[in-house]
């Protein structure tokens, strides 16, 4: 029962986190958070920008690139290649754990999220051409 709470305790952090709009007024992940996402072995992809979140407290940073949804995800297939992957339902999210198991799998393990997302310059005041959206979340670093 305690690991369910934790489990739900982290996926609202993670959705107030990345439902939080703000245009970020600097172009950079804060250095701490680069240095965890450094020592949990997470690449950032070549000229992602920096849009919100954290890896400490929020337990996830989200960036965005002009670049094509699917050049980004085999980025990340290349450097995760031992990592699962959940795509059902639409979703593109890699995962440091096993396969199968839908959400339950893959909740409280690191991961790294890429979608395309057309509201990206809505919400978060990035250039126009910016529609994909990487998400890294750490809840194994973070807690």
């Amino acid at each position: 029962m305690q690991s369910h709470t934790k489990k739900i305790k982290f996926i609202t952090a993670l959705l107030l986190s990345l439902m939080s709009v703000g245009v970020c007024a600097e172009n950079m992940l804060p250095a701490k958070d680069k240095a965890v996402l450094e020592q949990a072995g997470v690449p950032l992809y070549p000229g992602l920008q920096f849009v919100n979140g954290a890896i400490q407290g929020e337990m996830g940073v989200r960036f965005a690139t002009a670049d094509d949804v699917e050049k980004v995800r085999e980025f990340y297939r290349k450097a995760f290649p031992s990592w699962a992957l959940n795509d059902e339902y639409g979703s593109w999210i890699l995962y440091n754990g096993e396969s199968g198991g839908g959400p339950m799998a893959y909740m409280s393990k690191n991961q790294v999220m890429v979608a395309e997302n057309e509201n990206l310059q809505a919400w978060f005041g990035v250039p126009e051409d910016m529609k994909t959206e990487v998400v890294i979340a750490l809840p194994e670093v973070a807690n």
